[in-house]
């Protein structure tokens, strides 16, 4: 359960990062995100309750690594214009595959060191994404600031003339739809006894 909220909490933040990229930036929102990440990894590592493991991993790591994740991909457009959808895919392909390998390393840390040292393992994967966050540079010329607007308008960060298109409304309630099916493994696996 712990591992669903918090795939769960990185897609539910995305409208937060969203705006918080827009505002700050993707290195301030990548580098803050990786390091509550941190922060949420690290203490998970001293955690001796399963209560306290759903707010520490399952949403404060979660949180953080949403924030970490999704200026990754927006700063793609900043750097690649023709191939942007490839590049797109490369990237998301990378997710996939440390993904795939992501549990052959677990079993062979927990069995070695325990959840508490893999947990803190695994804090300085944490530690090198803030690290390579700090490498975003955008290209983009900058938005104007609130002073140069006149204020602060919520047209800013929410732009409801996407709303207008029929296939992005269908596209946008469609994959919420879609990821319902996304956590059933998560939840159901373990009490068949496949882990």
């Amino acid at each position: 359960w712990v591992g669903s909220l918090s795939m769960g909490m990185i897609f539910f933040c995305s409208p937060i990062v969203s705006i918080f990229t827009d505002i700050f930036g993707c290195r301030i929102t990548a580098v803050c995100g990786a390091a509550v990440g941190l922060v949420g990894l690290l203490a998970s590592s001293f955690v001796k309750t399963l209560g306290v493991m759903y707010f520490t991993y399952g949403i404060v790591f979660a949180c953080g690594c949403s924030f970490a994740y999704q200026p990754s991909l927006v700063i793609l457009g900043h750097y690649f214009k023709k191939r942007l959808g490839l590049v797109n895919g490369i990237v998301t392909a990378g997710s996939g595959i440390f993904t795939i390998t992501l549990p052959f390393i677990l079993s062979g840390l927990l069995d070695k060191v325990g959840l508490q040292n893999t947990l803190r393992i695994f804090c300085v994967f944490m530690l090198v994404l803030i690290l390579a966050s700090f490498t975003y540079k955008p290209l983009l010329p900058a938005k104007p600031t609130e002073s140069q607007i006149g204020g602060f308008r919520i047209s800013r960060i929410f732009n409801k003339n996407i709303w207008k298109s029929a296939g992005y409304r269908i596209w946008a309630f469609g994959i919420p739809a879609a990821l319902y099916g996304y956590y059933v493994p998560y939840v159901h696996l373990v009490s068949c006894g496949f882990y």
